[in-house]
């Protein structure tokens, strides 16, 4: 495996970093966006997954924007900095559809919030429905979703 690898940035996941493959392998890379071409430095490998770090964006997406903190990329917060506010809200409710898919077997194309909020605990209600259509956060003072 070399160290430096050049990828095409599929899309992103959970926690902010960016998925790509290569020879096999399955790469996570921070601080990208889908579509993206870059070099990135393989930091650690398990099995065939790889975490790298980004070297440089050689073919940067549309949507990328200049983050406004001196300390991005370094501090490890705030992994969506440079995609504005309309296309992380966006990409955020791509990362959780396919992550209801994929880990709860959900298929959701209904309404999403667009709170920000940097956690949120979604609740599922049985009462008599399939948890499709009982996902949610609890109403205000009581224990059912609205």
């Amino acid at each position: 495996m070399p160290d430096e690898l050049r990828l095409s940035i599929e899309k992103l996941i959970y926690g902010g970093d960016g998925l790509a493959h290569a020879d096999g392998n399955t790469v996570f890379v921070p601080y990208v966006l889908p579509g993206e071409q870059v070099r990135a430095n393989a930091k650690s490998k398990k099995k065939t997954l790889i975490w790298a770090e980004l070297l440089e964006v050689t073919s940067p997406a549309e949507e990328r924007g200049k983050a406004k903190c001196a300390h991005f990329q370094k501090c490890g917060g705030c992994h969506y900095q440079h995609i504005p506010a309309t296309e992380q809200l966006r990409l955020k409710k791509e990362i959780l559809r396919e992550t209801l898919s994929r880990l709860g077997g959900v298929s959701w194309d209904g309404v999403l919030w667009s709170i920000r909020r940097n956690r949120m605990a979604i609740e599922t209600a049985r009462n008599g429905r399939c948890a499709a259509e009982c996902l949610g956060r609890w109403g205000t003072f009581c224990r059912r979703v609205p």
